[in-house]
């Protein structure tokens, strides 16, 4: 009976042995994966064009130090200041070195929003820019914020 108790034992040590050894292994590698960096767009709107004339929009994906040619979404949404409710959902028409571009006009004079939604890597990036189209009264160059919470009362 005696053989058999040692037997157990060293059976029950080694499979418990095994167990930690097996799960010290999975904390060392859960501990050892990095965060991933975040994604960032650099989005590049000219400050002012004219009505009718071609505008060339850029955003400039980057994870760390690499480009992101992949990205799942890249849409431009355009909307004219006080007019959110009315905004275009326009994609990319170009794309290449983690730039995604966009050219597009405009039909009458005012204060435009561009914001980029970039989905890539399980992250969302919405950077927003403004620009002026044509001649504009000094009244429209008031702030994004403003203007979008005034539509909403």
């Amino acid at each position: 009976m005696k053989v058999k108790l040692n037997n157990l034992t060293i059976i029950l040590i080694l499979f418990s042995l095994s167990l930690t050894a097996c799960n010290a292994l999975a904390n060392k590698t859960t501990n050892e994966e990095e965060i991933p960096e975040l994604v960032e767009v650099d989005l590049q709107v000219p400050e002012k064009a004219e009505v009718g004339e071609k505008v060339l929009i850029k955003a400039h994906v980057i994870q760390g130090n690499e480009e992101v040619d992949d990205a799942d979404e890249v849409v431009f949404e355009i909307w004219k200041n006080g007019s959110k409710d009315e905004s275009q959902m326009l994609d990319f028409t170009k794309q290449e070195k983690g730039n995604y571009q966009l050219e597009t006009n405009f039909d009458s004079s005012g204060v435009y929003n561009i914001q980029v939604h970039v989905t890539a890597r399980r992250m969302h990036v919405m950077p927003k820019q403004q620009i002026i189209i044509g001649d504009v009264d000094p009244s429209e160059l008031t702030t994004t914020e403003e203007t979008d919470h005034h539509d909403h009362h």
